[in-house]
């Protein structure tokens, strides 16, 4: 029962970080800093639960009765924190689509994540001694909270997601605690079978409770709220008032009817073509872009979304004109990730127009890098027309705008000859391969000729906008934005120059301290791992740790890896992301294990095994950029076994440094699982906000690799 007991610890914890990491992000902004911060801010406070409390409870001999209830102080708390989350904007007096400030953001994360952190932490390690007096070993307690993790993580990604509001969710895990914490308490009187009641019962009334809580909570954030629902991508949230319809997705302003945006999106790039015909359409449909193209003489509107509830929020809650044009015959509409659907298009299009916000996150990134641009081009006609848009200014540009915008613009560059950009408060991109009208005379013509009705984008406001000085301004100012870096896809660096610029938003003090991307490089990791190196080989006790920190380190720099490369390389779908995450905690749990057999047969000592690991993990990512160099014939297989490899490797690592170390089981189990657990945080933060977008993915796999010889260099 301690195993299973183990199991429901790492089965808790996967799931409500997932479901807490949502939750955080349709509230706050989710860029890359965010998830970087989740995930550190929860390594963090896990490893001083392991560590620290740990402590306390060995000292005091806590036993079977405290672990049990620690489940059951989990089960109350992952509801109570997904409804702290939902009231911190009110708390932090933010109106609903508005910016949250850095700092309050930051201790927002911090606090709110901290309860269930620090209990699971402490349960991990009074688990695994719990589990050596009663015979086994601590390396046998990570195997099978692990394995929870990857019943937890599975079940989540392929199940509760889509058929489970959040709290129904929690209140199914607490169900799941419960019965595992009566279980613990009376394993005589409280047999098997009526477990399994029990447990059937509870996850029958979380089911309208849970739908009660969520409604209710929902209605903390949002006034005039007519719908709210979540998909695997995000959370879908419409206000309604009088006869406007406000979108909102994961918490940040989507787009609102009655708005002249989509004329801008819609109509300059279909008027730069002489005769449109078909068009291709990358988000933005439901937004109002097809309503406007379809205004044109179009034979055909390809429109791609990525989310289907969008589709059907928009079709259900949409006035019934707007609604109605995704029913028109000469549009088709594709749910699929826009990436993969313009690489592997078997058609050309006369106009390509790209509706999707800035380059936020890596995911949004790949949609802005020299490759897709590239593939852009090679579903183009020629003659074509591609556009895009990002946010700007009328009037002032920031040098961290000015660095995003550039960067973006000198990578179009790249790939189409022509480009010309529109002032305003959002820059329109136009590219093509043969020249753009600039004539305002001709271009208004177009839109008279096509019998065209609009609101704002008129004859008068097109002789305006290639008329003004600012047009011949924005260009320059552009091309004078030098030292910039192209974005590509394995250096993803404009998601990077985007946090940059929403940071200085905040704090315009410190504009210059990120300024130069070259202060990151392999030679400050290399000097940083010497000097660690050189500290731990003075103090001895230190070695194993430090190992089984930078093992951690390497473990969760390698998955950010692996998810990106896959996304960048393949195309995002969520289900083949979700077996990725799977494979690689399975491959935790397998590695694990297999280390518990090898001490219990083999003649190799502790030491000479984890020596081998942390050469072996070196040597794996070292190798893992040439591996996803090559023709890979089926990613959806190849990427989920890359990673269920990376686990397999850092997970042999936590059972063979316990049998290295001496003292009690809880205490080397929680200060070895709280090494793991900040070696894991730093990995965390560093690879998502630095490492990826500023160093590449081949630099960041040098990286780990040099951590993993550092490794090396304190063991032997």
């Amino acid at each position: 029962m301690m195993g299973v007991a183990l199991a429901a610890v790492g089965f808790t914890s996967t799931i409500a970080q997932v479901v807490l990491m949502r939750e955080l992000v349709a509230t706050f902004y989710g860029n890359e800093l965010l998830f970087g911060l989740v995930l550190a801010a929860w390594l963090a406070w896990v490893a001083v639960g392991s560590w620290g409390l740990a402590r306390l409870a060995e000292r005091r001999q806590w036993g079977t009765r405290t672990f049990a209830a620690g489940l059951a102080l989990a089960a109350a708390l992952f509801p109570t924190q997904i409804a702290l989350v939902r009231d911190v904007r009110a708390l932090l007096g933010v109106t609903p689509g508005a910016f949250v400030e850095f700092g309050p953001m930051v201790v927002a994360v911090v606090l709110i994540l901290a309860p269930l952190c620090l209990l699971g932490g402490f349960l991990f390690t009074l688990g695994a001694r719990l589990t050596v007096e009663q015979g086994s070993t601590a390396g046998r307690a990570y195997v099978w909270e692990s394995a929870g993790a990857v019943v937890g993580g599975t079940l989540f990604s392929f199940l509760l997601i889509r058929w489970l509001d959040p709290f129904q969710t929690a209140l199914l895990v607490a169900a799941v605690n419960l019965t595992v914490a009566l279980q613990l308490l009376k394993p005589v009187t409280c047999s098997l079978k009526r477990s399994l009641i029990c447990l059937f019962l509870l996850a029958l009334a979380a089911l309208p409770l849970g739908h009660h809580l969520h409604t209710a909570t929902l209605r903390w954030q949002w006034s005039d709220l007519t719908f709210a629902a979540d998909s695997p991508y995000g959370r879908i949230t419409i206000q309604a008032r009088d006869g406007q319809r406000v979108f909102y997705e994961n918490g940040m302003l989507a787009f609102e009817t009655q708005g002249t945006f989509p004329e801008e999106v819609a109509h300059f790039p279909l008027l730069m073509h002489p005769d449109p015909r078909s068009v291709l359409l990358v988000g933005g449909g439901v937004a109002g872009d097809v309503r406007e193209i379809l205004k044109h003489p179009v034979a055909g509107v390809t429109y791609v979304e990525l989310d289907p509830l969008l589709i059907e929020a928009a079709q259900a809650h949409l006035p019934p004109e707007d609604a109605a044009v995704l029913n028109d015959p000469r549009v088709t509409l594709i749910l699929s990730d826009g990436r993969l659907y313009v690489k592997t298009a078997r058609r050309t299009f006369d106009v390509v127009i790209l509706d999707l916000p800035e380059p936020a996150t890596g995911a949004l990134n790949r949609f802005y890098t020299q490759e897709f641009f590239e593939e852009v081009h090679a579903v183009l006609n020629p003659g074509g027309v591609f556009a895009l848009g990002l946010p700007s200014a009328e009037n002032y540009w920031s040098p961290e705008l000015a660095r995003r915008n550039a960067s973006v613009y000198h990578t179009l560059h790249r790939v189409f000859p022509e480009v010309i950009v529109l002032p305003g408060e959002h820059n329109f991109f136009l590219a093509s391969d043969a020249p753009l009208e600039t004539d305002p005379a001709v271009l208004a013509g177009r839109l008279t000729e096509r019998g065209i009705e609009t609101r704002w984008v008129t004859p008068g406001y097109i002789e305006y906008i290639f008329t003004t000085d600012r047009f011949a301004q924005v260009r320059q100012e552009l091309e004078a934005t030098t030292g910039v870096r192209f974005n590509r896809d394995l250096t993803p660096i404009c998601y990077y120059y985007d946090l940059v610029l929403w940071l200085s938003l905040f704090y315009p003090n410190l504009r210059g301290a990120f300024e130069s991307t070259s202060l990151v490089n392999l030679w400050w990791v290399v000097g940083l791992l010497v000097l660690v190196a050189l500290l731990v080989r003075w103090r001895r006790g230190w070695a194993v740790p430090f190992a089984i920190a930078g093992i951690g380190l390497a473990e969760m720099t390698l998955e950010v890896v692996i998810l990106f490369a896959f996304q960048v390389l393949h195309g995002y779908v969520y289900a083949e992301v979700s077996l990725i995450v799977t494979a690689f905690m399975a491959g935790l749990a397998l590695g694990g294990a297999a280390s518990n057999r090898l001490l219990a047969v083999s003649g190799w000592s502790a030491r000479r095994a984890l020596v081998a690991v942390q050469a072996a993990v070196a040597a794996y990512s070292g190798v893992f950029p040439l591996l996803i160099s090559l023709p890979i014939p089926a990613p959806a297989l190849v990427f989920p076994l890359l990673a269920l490899l990376a686990g397999y490797l850092t997970g042999m690592a936590f059972p063979l440094a316990v049998a290295l170390m001496r003292g009690s089981a809880g205490r080397v189990a929680g200060l070895l699982y709280g090494a793991d657990l900040v070696g894991g945080c730093v990995g965390a933060l560093l690879a998502a906000v630095l490492f990826v977008p500023v160093l590449g993915i081949p630099q960041t796999c040098v990286a780990i690799a040099l951590v993993g010889l550092a490794g090396l260099a304190v063991l032997v």
